[in-house]
């Protein structure tokens, strides 16, 4: 649901990078061809513009990836491997991110430069490691289906990070680190189940959760089942399965036998669009299909056995960006970025967490470390990127308790709930506690 855009193989719109020219190389972020700043008084949504000129103090002493003219980001994130590939345009997004701030002038008058680092969906760990040995400032707008494996690093390093999104507890509770979508390990977002539960209340006393057999996918399916456990839902069946299939027609038979009414799965895109076919091929017919924010992804639009079913979301719909100032910003910056990746819902998440760095990484300007940065990130309590996501509260770690749910109607993203455009839900009661061992955070080492 809402935390479920932040997890494994199945993050936000899959799709390739491989043809992706620039997809391994270290760059200057800058796209603009602009040769004079913008104005940089202009708002970026209701958010009061983080970037713009300055005169830039001498590089603090002893602080990596700072000069007297710019700032060394890295972004970290899956480009190659054995699936197709969850995390497109994370890394595009923030290229449009440094483009869009440096045409303003930079943070503070430093310009952005991106160092581009592939975690090739098992290497996140090797990743980790080379930001560290780049020298670069902090990590900002990352995202990996196997976060977990460099998290300790990330923190043994004094790095710190400002990510799209985080798949694991490890990540996500890590020391050093805040989002702009927070995804704790001891909370869960509900709204969708509680506004489905009283729509189909038939359905969720026959529940079904599939996921793919990688830890980050089975922890999240399990978190959700306990969650969901907690707003009257009962599981009677319950399966990891492959991460790659070729059929899934033996689950969707086993799902008719059990009588499953209420379907939903954390796995890749295109594995639950093979599983919304086979249980079609053979009669299983749930009444309710709820998917997470990954599946927001036009290639489920061609699947006819998709049709009906529900997506939730934590960003404003791009179908509703002429009434979103900050989300039509990032579309537009987007736009000036080489690629053929279309924007994702992770890749708001990704300008949104390159906004919240640059808004700390201003106010901490006269004194640009490590450690005043996260402060000053640890210190921000509201955040919604301008209006283009739901609001959260980044310094604690706090998820959100807002509800947006689409649903696939004659080939289209259709809002359900809330009805009115550029709206949420939220409401204190979405947000559920849950008490199961999900992992803990990676921790400084005492001295």
């Amino acid at each position: 649901m809402g935390l479920l855009c932040v997890v494994m193989l199945t993050a936000s719109a899959c799709g390739s990078r491989t043809k992706d020219s620039s997809a391994n190389n270290s760059l200057g972020g800058s796209t603009t061809t602009s040769t004079a700043p913008a104005d940089a008084s202009a708002k970026i949504g209701t958010l009061d513009n983080p970037c713009g000129p300055g005169t830039p103090k001498a590089a603090p002493a002893g602080t990596p990836g700072i000069t007297a003219t710019t700032i060394k980001l890295a972004v970290i994130s899956d480009k190659v491997g054995q699936v197709k590939i969850p995390t497109a345009s994370i890394e595009e997004s923030m290229r449009a991110f440094a483009g869009w701030c440096n045409g303003f002038g930079g943070i503070a008058g430093r310009k952005i430069v991106l160092d581009l680092i592939d975690s090739k969906l098992f290497q996140h760990l090797e990743a980790t490691k080379q930001a560290c040995n780049d020298n670069v400032f902090a990590i900002v707008g990352s995202g990996s289906v196997t976060d977990n494996a460099g998290a300790q690093a990330m923190v043994d390093c004094n790095l710190i990070e400002v990510p799209a999104y985080t798949a694991t507890a490890q990540k996500a509770m890590s020391d050093n680190l805040v989002q702009p979508v927070p995804n704790p390990s001891n909370s869960f977002a509900g709204g969708p189940a509680r506004y489905l539960s009283k729509k189909y209340p038939d359905a969720i006393g026959h529940a079904a959760m599939l996921a793919s057999n990688i830890y980050t996918a089975t922890a999240a399916a399990d978190k959700q089942i306990e969650a969901y456990k907690s707003l009257g839902f009962t599981y009677v069946y319950n399966k990891h399965t492959g991460v790659v299939q070729d059929s899934y027609a033996a689950e969707a038979r086993e799902m008719k036998q059990k009588g499953v009414k209420y379907f939903n799965m954390v796995a890749s895109v295109q594995e639950t669009a093979k599983v919304l076919s086979d249980m079609k091929t053979q009669g299983t017919d749930p009444t309710v299909v709820d998917l997470g924010a990954q599946y927001y992804d036009p290639t489920l639009l061609t699947n006819p056995a998709a049709e009906g079913a529900y997506v939730s979301m934590n960003t404003i719909p791009f179908e509703e960006a002429s009434l979103n100032p900050a989300l039509q910003a990032y579309l537009d910056a987007y736009k000036k970025v080489p690629t053929d990746i279309k924007p994702t819902s992770l890749g708001v998440q990704a300008f949104s967490a390159g906004l919240l760095f640059a808004t700390a990484a201003k106010s901490a300007s006269d004194d640009l470390t490590r450690a005043n940065v996260l402060a000053k990130l640890k210190a921000i309590h509201s955040w919604d990127g301008g209006g283009m996501h739901q609001p959260t509260d980044p310094g604690a770690n706090k998820g959100s308790d807002c509800t947006l749910l689409m649903q696939i109607q004659h080939g289209k993203f259709v809002r359900v709930y809330p009805t009115t455009p550029n709206t949420f839900a939220c409401d204190p009661a979405n947000r559920v506690t849950v008490h199961g061992d999900y992992g803990t955070g990676a921790k400084k080492k005492s001295s």
